[in-house]
């Protein structure tokens, strides 16, 4: 009988196959280890499933993920893909804060006058030479609208004045003139979140208001209540309490260039009580304009007006003043937080042209980013793929890589202010931004983060640690996507999660 080859081949193929299931006597069986990932495989792993399986209108991640004791590598997907980083960026300014002023670095501010003390009248101007403080404000001072510049006055009335017979001046000039960031939506500028840079600031350069429908007269206006008490901003009233819920609801705003806002509209008994806030134009003027107010609360009398120095006629002759007191700010281990802990785009923007008038040719967000990208490529850090635009990351023109970004935060975990570094950031499940995030997980209070957050962009970085005690560094950055922030957050947590969850 004439066999074929093609007989032949399936008879070859499946003497192999039952030699391959056959198990002989003496056969070794692999210990099953050799079949199994180990912890560094598994997280891989399953951060690559987890993003594998997301939908494609979350749009593109990258993340990085390394030990922090020794660098090495433990996940990476787009690693070296350019991101709008958010306030991600704010990691970037306070490093830099750390590395070149110093924990225990305080704003300076001069109260100087050009004429003397006479029988409790200053006959002369009551100058303030701002400093770029960012700490004016309710955030530092135990949640009072008030108390810092009652502090001022105090000082005065230390020196034993009543009376000023002449100006108050505010001197912002130790910045420029640019009070808002470089590619920073126009429809940003009536938020706090955009509130104006300047030398000389108070209350975050913003008022807030606290909303009361008025029960007893519907038709009428909500009460409206200002925080700080001013008359600086004029607000046109047009919000009219209803008895329910309309399809017109409510809006606020101000004028650009302007101190003239507004609200409007229909507000409901059932919204109750809110708090809203605008931002003022002309920060110099409105800090002398509160500070006369309380003088003359205080009972010490003002003759003249504020005025912003830009509108003197001539340039002070500071040589030719005296200073009655100087005013110290927080420390900056203290202001970092308000940076990156709170997420305050202000503090971050003041602190970031201070780095440029403390280091560089003057205070612009020009120069703090020049000094910040010299500072981290002296130190060793990968900045090839890094654009500094301002110091808050409001800017859509910031981008960095997550290869940057765990440049950024090895650096300062080999750094000796690593401790400040850290506290600065929020702790999941227990304070700052992230304080209601990852409650009930390994993750909680055992991550310290920073998130970013503006138009299509989401951002979570920082330090997390295993289940051993061994410090993990990683970003994971995600720009484009048109869901919910909500969903990608889901997915950011669920990475950490996995993280905090290594053995």
């Amino acid at each position: 009988m004439k066999i074929s080859t093609r007989h032949i081949l399936i008879l070859l193929v499946s003497a192999l196959l039952i030699g391959c299931m056959t198990k002989p006597h003496n056969a070794t069986p692999l210990p099953k280890h050799q079949f199994m990932r180990n912890a560094q495989q598994q997280v891989a792993f399953e951060i690559d499933t987890l993003l594998n399986h997301a939908p494609t209108d979350m749009g593109w991640w990258g993340v990085k993920v390394q030990y922090a004791n020794t660098g090495e590598v433990i996940y990476e997907r787009n690693s070296d893909r350019m991101f709008t980083p958010a306030s991600n960026m704010k990691m970037y300014t306070t490093a830099a804060a750390l590395c070149l002023l110093g924990p225990q670095y305080r704003y300076e501010t001069d109260f100087v006058t050009n004429g003397s003390i006479d029988k409790g009248v200053l006959n002369g101007d009551l100058i303030i030479r701002g400093s770029g403080d960012p700490t004016w404000s309710r955030r530092f001072y135990d949640e009072n609208y008030d108390s810092v510049m009652v502090r001022f006055v105090d000082s005065l009335k230390a020196k034993g004045i009543t009376e000023i017979n002449g100006n108050i001046v505010g001197d912002d000039n130790v910045f420029d003139d640019v009070p808002l960031g470089d590619g920073w939506s126009w429809g940003y500028e009536h938020h706090w979140y955009a509130a104006q840079i300047s030398g000389l600031s108070y209350s975050e350069n913003i008022i807030d208001f606290t909303l009361t429908p008025d029960i007893n007269n519907i038709g009428g206006p909500v009460i409206i209540e200002f925080h700080p008490q001013t008359s600086y901003l004029n607000l046109r009233n047009d919000l009219i309490t209803v008895s329910h819920k309309t399809t017109q609801g409510w809006r606020h705003g101000r004028i650009r260039e302007t101190n003239n806002g507004w609200f409007e509209g229909e507000y409901s008994i059932s919204d109750g009580t809110q708090e809203e806030d605008l931002t003022i134009n002309n920060p110099t003027l409105f800090t002398v304009f509160a500070l006369k107010k309380h003088l003359i609360d205080k009972d010490i009398n003002v003759v003249g007006e504020p005025v912003d120095v830009d509108d003197l006629p001539d340039a002070i002759d500071y040589e030719q003043t005296s200073t009655l007191f100087t005013y110290f700010s927080h420390p900056m281990s203290s202001i970092i937080k308000g940076v990156n802990r709170r997420s305050i785009n202000f503090i971050a923007e003041q602190v970031h042209k201070t780095l440029g008038k403390e280091f560089g040719a003057k205070g612009s967000a020009d120069e703090g980013g020049k000094i910040q990208i010299a500072l981290f490529d002296s130190l060793g850090m990968d900045t090839k793929n890094l654009h500094i635009r301002d110091g808050s990351g409001l800017s859509n023109y910031n981008l960095v890589s997550p290869n940057t970004t765990t440049s950024l935060l090895q650096m300062m975990w080999n750094h000796p202010y690593r401790s400040y570094y850290l506290e600065s950031f929020s702790l999941t499940g227990v304070s700052g931004a992230t304080r209601k995030r990852l409650r009930g997980t390994s993750a909680e209070g055992n991550v310290r983060t920073k998130t970013g957050t503006i138009a299509k962009v989401r951002t979570l970085s920082g330090y997390t640690w295993t289940q051993s005690g061994e410090p993990i560094i990683f970003s994971i950055l995600v720009n484009h996507h048109v869901v919910p922030n909500s969903q990608v957050n889901q997915i950011q947590d669920q990475i950490v999660v996995i993280l905090s969850d290594m053995e």
